[in-house]
């Protein structure tokens, strides 16, 4: 890789955890795709949990404001110039086509914290608490949060971060490195091929227009660079230092070879905007043939950090692995 990019890579600092609920006396109703839920359930009980603020204007150091408003940086650019600005987590949600789930049974979601976020997890863990006693879903219906458990690199639950019945957060838990995701990562060099789930609703975007179907390797490379390195640098303070043209240019010889993706759409309703909206995405699978090894590090990452927009409601998340010859 070219300029600083390996050593930034190495790092980037990451926590991931998965939250387990035990689902109240009455049951609960959530829509088939649970991200915007969970995220909007969750956004407003952090917001009573981590601002304090008096007006509509955040006060310097509020959490919140960090966590959900993060402000821009005078003069920073990214690769296409786009003002977007990552949030500094993303949830992994619930894979289950269900609506409706029985007292007593338990759900899971996974969440990922970036950079400086890692240090609010109690801010989360509280927020996580309170969301379930408040409600959510159809009739705000209860669920009750019983265990968080950080997961590692291996993606097993490891340290218990927060117990339900002591109402207890732990620190015995640590943060991973993105060079510790490298090292792990299982690739076989000698293969000149790879294979890209699109497990969740992926959204990215090619000359100003969303994908409908498989991107190409370049657009897709694009698009984890892009926010790789917005993360680092609004999360991290860090700069991604490359040449942009030579490693696209690389990235374009490796070709889509084939693919079976379709276009999910699912939509959320804006409490900000006052109206439903539609965040469809790809989901499927593309293969990829030529020189991918000096890719490998960066589709490392990105099943970690997801790839393209709307990634704190679940979307993107990308799954990496081989079609051995």
């Amino acid at each position: 890789m070219i300029g600083n990019s390996r050593e930034l890579i190495s790092k980037f600092k990451l926590a991931k955890f998965t939250a387990i609920y035990e689902v109240g006396d009455e049951g609960i109703y959530l829509p088939e795709y649970k991200g915007s839920t969970l995220r909007g359930a969750f956004g407003q009980s952090f917001k009573q949990i981590g601002c304090d603020c008096a007006g509509a204007k955040h006060n310097d150091g509020c959490v919140y404001s960090y966590v959900f408003e993060t402000k821009p940086i005078m003069n920073f650019q990214v690769i296409n110039k786009s003002k977007d600005i990552p949030r500094p987590f993303v949830f992994e949600t619930i894979y289950d086509p269900r609506t409706y789930f029985s007292p007593g049974e338990r759900i899971y979601f996974s969440f990922t914290l970036y950079g400086k976020a890692i240090d609010y997890l109690p801010y989360f863990v509280v927020s996580l608490q309170e969301m379930g006693r408040y409600g959510l879903g159809k009739h705000r219906r209860r669920l009750y949060l019983r265990q968080i458990f950080q997961v590692n690199v291996n993606g097993d639950f490891e340290n218990l971060v927060y117990d339900g019945t002591k109402y207890k957060i732990y620190s015995d838990w640590n943060y991973l490195l993105g060079a510790e995701i490298v090292d792990h990562f299982n690739f076989d060099l000698n293969q000149d091929n790879v294979l890209i789930h699109f497990i969740s609703p992926t959204r990215i975007k090619s000359k100003g227009n969303y994908i409908n179907t498989a991107p190409s390797f370049e657009e897709l490379i694009k698009a984890i660079i892009r926010r790789f390195s917005s993360i680092i640098f609004f999360h991290q303070d860090l700069s991604l230092q490359m040449d942009y043209s030579e490693f696209f240019k690389s990235a374009s010889s490796v070709k889509l070879e084939e693919y079976k993706t379709n276009w999910l759409d699912w939509e959320r309703y804006s409490n900000r905007q006052k109206d439903r909206i539609k965040l469809g995405g790809i989901v499927g699978k593309a293969l990829y043939a030529g020189e991918v090894t000096e890719f490998i590090d960066w589709l490392a990452i990105a099943e970690w950090i997801h790839v393209g927009k709307n990634p704190v409601f679940g979307l993107g998340k990308i799954k990496v692995v081989q079609k051995l010859n």
